[in-house]
């Protein structure tokens, strides 16, 4: 009885704890998109109508606990995404691209 008391505590343990984390992580994300749009990330980079990629929708599907790293092609630049947990991969998508459209809007500009 004690262990079944002691695993229960542990895993309610747990919950708050990934419950806090994500808070915090969509604190994080939050501020960051409040940084971004202030530095103009969102104006003009339309996020494509094509079908999402294949292997953002299978890190969708992967159940692990941990972050999955997924090669995707955005605006003819090959990006690096650590996505992971429980999420949208629609949001997922419309956020890579929109800060990788503007990190490549910026070198375009850097280089002129």
């Amino acid at each position: 009885m004690w262990r079944r008391r002691h695993r229960l505590q542990r895993l309610e343990t747990e919950l708050a704890e990934g419950k806090a984390e994500r808070a915090e992580l969509r604190r994080r994300l939050d501020w960051f998109e409040a940084i971004a749009a202030a530095a103009g990330a969102s104006g003009g980079n339309a996020v494509p109508a094509a079908p999402l990629p294949a292997s953002l929708m299978a890190a969708a599907r992967d159940q692990r606990m941990h972050d999955v790293a997924v090669r995707l092609d955005v605006a003819g630049t090959e990006v690096i995404a650590v996505v992971g947990g429980a999420g949208d991969p629609r949001e997922w998508w419309t956020a890579i691209w929109g800060i990788a459209a503007a990190d490549v809007a910026d070198r375009k500009d850097a280089q002129a």
